[in-house]
């Protein structure tokens, strides 16, 4: 079974990877130091936390509302980096869209309600897999092609939404994949790659219904090594 490394992972994430077929190595800034994190791992997942500084993506302001984790920032910052130079297969969830973006110099939101008071609710915090707002995915999109049989009329999908940032300008190489109706950015991903994906929303709390399965099978498929 292919490895896929993961860092900070709650419990969904593992069950999630594990019904996919994956086996998780969870790593650490202290288990897992870098440049030799990557070591053996056939695929990555970035997960959900805090806030990634605005220091890097260059903005000197920041919102009141932020909640920073420098160490995690670092590390994770760097993961992005080494599993796109490596082209290693990439999921990249919530604030592991955010970290993705940004590693490869794109550019965030820092807080939606601020920019936008009319947004959609984005920060519906329970339940945790129930649906809040719709996304419509594009066209022609290795997304949108792994959620073929999911997507409804428009090719909309309802997701969950658990977040207060978003991308703002996307990074270089990427394209925008998914958008939800009020503008806000729900997916991106990299035609370059072998397989390289960042959703907003957290599929990982449907691991139990599957409905969100394809995502996970499609990064576990992309990181199948010849006779595994």
């Amino acid at each position: 079974m292919p490895v896929i490394a993961v860092a900070w992972p709650k419990a969904d994430y593992l069950s999630a990877l594990e019904n996919a077929g994956a086996t998780p190595r969870v790593i650490t800034p202290e288990t897992d130091p870098l440049p030799a994190a990557l070591e053996g791992a056939d695929g990555v997942l970035l997960t959900g936390g805090a806030d990634v500084d605005p220091a890097h993506y260059n903005d000197d302001e920041r919102h009141e509302t932020l909640d920073l984790d420098p160490v995690r920032d670092a590390y994770e910052l760097a993961i992005a980096r080494a599993a796109l130079e490596r082209d290693l297969p990439l999921l990249a969830i919530c604030r592991g869209v955010q970290v993705l973006n940004v590693a490869a110099g794109g550019t965030l939101v820092q807080d939606i309600p601020s920019a936008d008071p009319a947004a959609l609710a984005h920060s519906v915090v329970e339940p945790r897999d129930e649906p809040s707002h719709d996304v419509i995915v594009g066209p022609e999109t290795c997304l949108g092609a792994v959620l073929a049989e999911r997507l409804g009329p428009g090719r909309r999908l309802a997701v969950n939404s658990r977040h207060h940032q978003s991308v703002k300008q996307v990074a270089p190489g990427f394209v925008v994949s998914a958008v939800a109706p009020d503008g806000v950015i729900e997916a991106i991903e990299r035609p370059a790659s072998r397989w390289c994906i960042g959703v907003q929303w957290h599929p990982e709390n449907f691991w139990r219904s599957g409905r969100f399965s394809p995502l996970f099978e499609a990064l576990v498929t992309a990181a199948k090594k010849p006779g595994r």
